[in-house]
């Protein structure tokens, strides 16, 4: 599927000069409540699987979603993505700060990126109410129902705590609080697997910031570059002055096929 990433014209510099992508810890993005909100939720959930799960069952989720809190959820990093390339609460945001929007294609971006030795997830945000359980627990229950894994734990019975400790991980991270739904958020989640490893840190407005710089694989088809297709650029004053500057960092970094186009949003930044 087509994924767009707002940036500034700093972000676009950095993305295309340095071919690569920032992971930002999901405790140091926008929303205050980040993963805390998905473990709520995922936990509430859990209450309420009586009629659809075993008691064993819940009881292991239970614990792993516990373990999960205490060793895991702070070493768990974000990039973000728009389902739509011209949003106009995504302007908002970066419109007063030359907006451009960047497009890919999902799988060819997740293929170009290295990740070292770290666990990779992606797919759109699920968006729920603070005090709703009913995303999570279908969601949980559409996976510990599915025909491979039931067959799997029927062969072999320790696969019910992998298959818990999975969903646990996988499903956590991608469930937000609905007040954002306007955002129509696709995700990359990076993994680690040494808490601290390759962790980097910048500083804005509000601190010091920790995150993962994904850079595109040296390897991949599109030599070494992400398969970046297209760039829309949004409200500016000077819109062909903009392109011709974008154009020019492009093409010096080996970006010749990208295409562009100017945003028909009517937004005054």
């Amino acid at each position: 599927m087509r994924i767009y990433h707002y940036t500034d014209l700093n972000g676009l510099k950095g993305i295309v000069e340095n071919h690569s992508l920032w992971a930002t810890n999901f405790f140091f993005l926008n929303d205050s409540e980040e993963l805390r909100h998905g473990i709520r939720a995922f936990r509430n959930a859990l209450e309420y699987l009586s009629d659809d799960l075993n008691e064993k069952s819940i009881n292991i989720l239970k614990s792993e979603i516990i373990r999960f809190n205490m060793h895991r959820a702070n070493h768990q990093y974000n990039i973000s993505f728009c389902e739509e390339p011209d949003l106009l609460s995504q302007w908002r945001g970066y419109g007063a700060t030359q907006g451009v929007c960047l497009e890919f294609e999902s799988n060819e971006l997740i293929e170009s990126l290295f990740y070292g030795n770290a666990q990779v997830l992606s797919g759109p945000v699920i968006y729920t109410k603070p005090d709703s359980t009913l995303e999570a627990k279908k969601e949980i229950i559409n996976f510990l129902r599915d025909e491979k894994l039931i067959k799997k734990i029927e062969v072999e019975p320790m696969y019910e705590i992998i298959s818990a400790i999975d969903i646990v991980h996988k499903l956590p991270p991608f469930l937000k609080n609905d007040r954002f739904s306007e955002e129509k958020e696709f995700r990359i989640v990076v993994q680690p697997n040494q808490p601290y490893e390759d962790v980097k840190f910048r500083v804005n407005a509000y601190g010091v910031i920790p995150y993962l710089e994904l850079k595109a694989n040296e390897n991949n088809m599109w030599n070494g570059r992400l398969p970046l297709k297209s760039i829309k650029i949004g409200p500016a004053k000077e819109k062909a002055f903009l392109w011709d500057g974008i154009k020019f960092l492009l093409q010096s970094k080996g970006y010749t096929n990208v295409t562009y186009s100017f945003t028909e949003t009517p937004f005054r930044s």
